[in-house]
């Protein structure tokens, strides 16, 4: 098997043979043995499935791609996309450079869908050689270098797996265009919009990104668009994937008026943690569960538009997710429950939550005791239980759960340095002002399932508990919160910072309590 060449020589007609290479073409990627013709039509800097990912051609082994796309081929028999009837509508070539960007009408077979692709190619040896290709919603005015970058920002999609693992960039970008139905499931009043606040760009956040993610950023018209972006590089981490930005540094691609000049560009978000954010995906037998991040203020304030009008952007941030999942369902530590009892519990719990006729506190307790009394056989009192005193604490487990939040205060963040490092004496006492605002972040965090799933339905739900007494904290140093008060909650719960903190160094008989409702009204109490 030859590989693919490089150096330039002129066409006489560049645009002749087109659709007999774009017919190769699909005939090659829809052919369990046509990888090696596949790898040929390519430049050597084409950008072809490498592992997981992508990486330039000539740094690809030709019988190893050969020999995976074969499997990838026999493995998606009846899923993978089957392009064809290839009809040329237009060709572009550039008078200067050896290149042509064509647009051609197919058909995908199994779906009966016709779509347009664009085809990017280099006169190489006085051949055409494939350099890019990528579907368009409609014949895009695109240039070889704009198509190339739309191509390249397909690459998270090499990943995917549903509904089959993509041969080449084409695929990827049809699944991305055309997502497998899914089933999401939200609280019925979360809303979001982006305001453009630049909040998730500039919190504390780490974020890092995939090897591929430097060829899109190379790839980027910076001396159009910024030239000081010129030539960005981003630092390599020990793991092999890219730093972005760390979390003392806000997003080097933000614009002068706070928008991201790739998204801006490309009409779409390619990096993965930006698409996701704010919403959080976690795996339940129904379907797909969806969180959104109190971080971001229009999630937080409940202001946009219900994520259940939003489907084909949910399926497209959903392929950049990982979604949390688990094997089992449990009401409290070595206690499983199927998935609909673990629903409905959960359920019960957010109503709980939402009872505007309680104070917080006694919100908290009442879901505290339905937890207890689900897991001893007890009668279910919602009444009684809003009506009875606070539980009985003693001064020993006042005094190590007031030890508890000012280990968690002592952490070296930002807002929680800016605190005062005493727990205000009579934090038993005190009552959350700003009631909407909390339950929000409550009721994302025990939804988005980033302590239950871990743990379980009791240990999720007095993480809530600390919050809510983290919250109470700082009311007594500043009242009304701050913005940056309020992302820190966000991200101690639906981001599960809490979790490491708590985890690392906590006392044993702790860790254990932390799964029995009774510490939840202990804390509650003390």
């Amino acid at each position: 098997m030859s590989s693919p060449t490089s150096g330039d020589a002129p066409l006489r007609d560049p645009g002749a043979q087109l659709p007999e290479l774009f017919s190769a073409f699909l005939e090659a990627l829809c052919d369990p043995q046509g990888g090696g013709a596949l790898y040929r039509m390519h430049s050597a800097d084409a950008p072809l499935r490498d592992a997981q990912g992508i990486a330039p051609a000539q740094n690809i082994a030709p019988a190893a791609f050969a020999r995976r796309h074969r499997e990838i081929c026999l493995e998606g028999a009846e899923r993978l996309p089957l392009f064809l009837n290839p009809r040329l509508r237009h060709v572009i070539v550039d008078p200067v450079d050896p290149q042509a960007v064509a647009w051609f009408e197919v058909t995908e077979h199994r779906s009966r869908r016709s779509l347009v692709v664009a085809l990017g190619t280099r006169t190489i040896g006085g051949a055409q050689r494939i350099v890019w290709c990528a579907p368009a919603g409609k014949r895009e005015p695109w240039t070889f270098r704009e198509g190339l970058l739309q191509s390249l920002a397909d690459y998270p999609w090499m990943r995917t797996t549903d509904p089959a693992t993509p041969r080449a960039l084409l695929d990827a970008g049809y699944f991305r265009q055309y997502p497998t139905a899914v089933e999401f499931q939200t609280l019925p009043d979360t809303r979001f919009s982006c305001r453009m606040s630049t909040a998730c760009c500039r919190h504390d956040y780490e974020i890092t990104l995939p090897a591929e993610a430097q060829w899109l950023i190379d790839a980027m018209p910076w001396q159009r668009i910024e030239p000081r972006l010129s030539g960005t590089r981003l630092s390599p981490r020990p793991d092999g994937k890219l730093q972005l930005k760390r979390p003392d540094e806000s997003c080097r691609f933000l614009g002068s008026h706070g928008q991201c000049l790739i998204h801006q560009t490309l009409g779409r978000q390619p990096f993965g943690p930006c698409c996701v954010f704010p919403f959080s995906f976690a795996r339940t037998p129904e379907g797909i569960a969806v969180g959104l991040s109190p971080v971001c203020a229009s999630a937080r304030l409940g202001l946009g538009i219900s994520p259940r009008e939003r489907l084909q952007d949910l399926r497209e941030r959903l392929a950049h997710a990982l979604p949390r999942s688990t094997e089992a369902y449990r009401l409290s530590p070595g206690l499983e429950i199927p998935w609909s009892r673990f629903r409905e519990i959960e359920q019960g719990l957010c109503d709980c939550l939402l009872a505007a006729d309680l104070p917080v506190r006694r919100r908290l307790h009442v879901g505290a005791r339905l937890l207890g009394a689900l897991r001893n056989g007890e009668p279910i009192q919602p009444g009684a239980w809003a009506a009875e005193p606070p539980a009985t604490v003693s001064t020993e487990m006042r005094t190590a759960i007031h030890g508890m939040l000012a280990r968690i205060i002592g952490w070296d963040r930002a807002v929680l340095r800016a605190l005062p490092r005493e727990i205000p004496p009579q934090l038993a006492a005190l009552e959350m002002r700003e009631a909407p605002i909390l339950m929000q972040i409550l009721r994302n965090t025990l939804y988005c399932k980033v302590y239950s799933y871990p743990f379980d339905l009791t240990t999720a739900y007095n993480h809530l508990i600390l919050i809510y007494l983290l919250a109470l904290t700082m009311q007594a140093a500043a009242s009304p919160l701050t913005d940056d008060m309020w992302r820190e909650l966000g991200s101690l719960g639906v981001h599960g910072l809490l979790k490491s903190v708590l985890h690392e160094g906590m006392p044993e008989g702790f860790r254990t309590l932390l799964g029995t409702a009774d510490f939840g009204l202990w804390m509650l109490a003390a």
